[in-house]
């Protein structure tokens, strides 16, 4: 029997595994809605400086080598230490932390389990 007809013959695994896919994807758009437009508009100032002549400085290379989708790693916008693996599984982590930074115990915004 395949996966699908499995699921497909117990509606209450369906819902939960249709559950974890939608926590985990939503968590995935949460990085991409955040860091996509820091990105570009790094990207964009790097041409705006290449264009101008100015050249593509160190500090530009530096900030749009370190910042993509996986990097750098989540952190606490207050502490900026680092999250450890846990912290970030969807909805879970937040639970488990009762809505606080691990470290520094700063709430953390209800919009990233929302």
């Amino acid at each position: 029997m395949s996966v699908m007809e499995y699921l497909s013959l117990t509606p209450a695994l369906l819902l939960s595994a249709t559950f974890l896919l939608s926590l985990l994807v939503g968590s995935f758009l949460n990085v991409v809605i955040h860091r996509l437009p820091i990105m570009l508009e790094r990207a964009w100032r790097a041409e705006d400086e290449v264009e101008a002549g100015i050249g593509v400085g160190p500090r530009i290379k530096t900030e749009a080598m370190a910042f993509n989708l996986l990097l750098p790693a989540s952190h606490c916008p207050r502490c900026r230490q680092t999250l450890r693996l846990w912290h970030n599984i969807p909805l879970l982590g937040y639970l488990l932390l009762r809505g606080r930074c691990a470290f520094c115990r700063a709430p953390i915004s209800r919009r990233y389990p929302a």
